[in-house]
């Protein structure tokens, strides 16, 4: 073995040696970023949890009730010509395209799904019941819980029950 073979070992022990070297520096350091799970800020198993952070939602606050537990909620807002324009304005913008203009399910694209209620055929539901349907969407029917407010689904219920059975 020649010197030059001896200077390339030599540079490689080096290297390897600098090398676990920088890794246990790293490993011992344990710096803010590279927290292991075990040190890092966590809730231990079997420890209470800490308060959360402020502006949370609570997990106990306001339940959302599905379609059979809402069929009691009554509508809380009044029944006031400005609300029933409001729910007018709702029903010409998200519904009319398919239950139709005056509600007999005869929208423009009504023709492409096999069924599609008129909502003189929904009058026997409970208030709480349709807004579910609108919160929450049908068997067709997109849900509206993104899109409208709460207040607007209500304000929605009350446009609805302005249609009646044609006599």
């Amino acid at each position: 073995m020649g010197k030059a073979t001896l200077s390339a070992w030599g540079r490689r022990l080096f290297l390897i040696a600098l090398l676990l070297a920088m890794t246990g520096a790293v490993t011992s350091a344990q710096l803010r970023f590279m927290r292991n799970m075990f040190t890092s800020p966590v809730v231990q198993p079997q420890v209470a949890p800490r308060v959360p952070v402020e502006d949370t939602i609570p997990v106990d606050g306001t339940q959302i009730l599905d379609k059979i537990s809402s069929i009691d909620l009554p509508n809380p807002r009044p029944n006031t010509p400005e609300v029933l324009q409001e729910g007018a304005w709702l029903y010409g913008v998200y519904c009319a395209v398919c239950h139709g203009a005056d509600g007999q399910g005869d929208g423009q694209i009504a023709e492409h799904f096999r069924r599609m209620p008129s909502m003189p055929s929904i009058q026997n539901r409970t208030d709480g019941l349709i807004y579910a349907i609108i919160r929450e969407g049908g068997a067709n029917m997109p849900a509206f819980a993104d899109t409208m407010s709460v207040d607007e689904r209500w304000a929605l219920v009350h446009f609805i029950r302005t249609f009646r059975t044609p006599e």
